[in-house]
């Protein structure tokens, strides 16, 4: 009777490969029926004022309570076109953080107002407006008396005060309630020029 010696060499590529092929034969691929694109049916366009979206989305229940604490619900309630740049509740803890305020509560009115009048440009922006040119900031007059330069980049992302000292990428832009434009970021935006 013969011995047969057999050696076995590992192989890397065929250990990670197999299983990812495997995996892929399993569960099998879906068929694009055609070539054509094919539409979310999302516009962005609410049937809500500015207002009411704040109420109903959890990441800006602490602007909710910023608005009531300077009494501006108006500004984002009222019928004037505006745009409201609005930061996401982790904008106000680092705002809280860093300024040693415990709450939005303990936060002096007439501060968070100031901050807030910023934060409301006297026009809508929508920037998927083409005539809205990328890495060119059009100068805007917010409802503090400053000024605002917004602007897009070659991805149509939202820029706030592009090309000053500090600059802001909007998280999620062009939320149309029934009283202007809606950008979300991730921060309390300021100018520093």
């Amino acid at each position: 009777m013969k011995t047969l010696n057999i050696k076995l060499r590992w192989n890397p590529f065929i250990a990670i490969a197999l299983p990812c092929l495997l995996i892929i034969a399993v569960s099998g691929c879906e068929i694009q029926k055609n070539f054509e694109y094919e539409p979310s049916g999302s516009n962005g366009v609410l049937d809500i004022n500015a207002w009411e979206f704040i109420q109903q989305t959890d990441s800006l229940s602490l602007l909710e309570e910023a608005i009531e604490l300077a009494d501006m619900v108006s500004y984002y309630s009222g019928t004037d076109a505006r745009t409201f740049i609005t930061p996401k509740n982790v904008a106000f803890r680092t705002y809280m953080k860093t300024n040693g305020y415990s709450s939005i509560a303990v936060v002096p009115a007439e501060t968070m107002a100031g901050i807030l009048k910023y934060h409301i440009v006297k026009a809508e922006v929508l920037f998927s407006d083409p005539t809205l040119i990328s890495n060119d900031p059009i100068v805007y007059e917010t409802e503090s008396g400053s000024i605002m330069y917004l602007s897009r980049n070659s991805s149509y992302q939202g820029l706030i005060n592009e090309n000053t000292k500090k600059s802001w990428t909007i998280l999620t832009s062009n939320i149309q309630p029934t009283n202007g434009v809606i950008h979300i970021t991730g921060a309390i935006v300021y100018l520093s020029i």
